[in-house]
């Protein structure tokens, strides 16, 4: 296993080890486009929650066509690739 050397370290040498493992793998998931996407997504919809709230229906509903048309746009783009290459 990996970590079988980590208890032969001193303490302060483990502990700095173990930080810097936590480090790293902060900073993994800071590069995963998924934490990204999930961030955007998670301030459109504080975003418009607040619309909603202040009682502005209107561009609410208009905040939510981007988010509604994706999945329709990405099936609609897949569909016309799949379609240039068989047929």
């Amino acid at each position: 296993m990996a970590n079988d050397w980590l208890h032969y370290l001193p303490e302060e040498r483990r502990r700095a080890v173990a930080r810097n493992r936590r480090r790293l793998r902060r900073l993994q998931i800071l590069r995963r486009r998924s934490f990204w996407q999930g961030l955007c997504l998670l301030i459109y919809g504080i975003w418009c929650v607040v619309l909603i709230a202040r009682g502005n229906t209107l561009t609410f509903g208009f905040a939510l066509v981007p988010l509604l048309s994706m999945p329709a746009i990405g099936w609609l783009a897949w569909w016309l690739v799949y379609k240039e290459f068989h047929d």
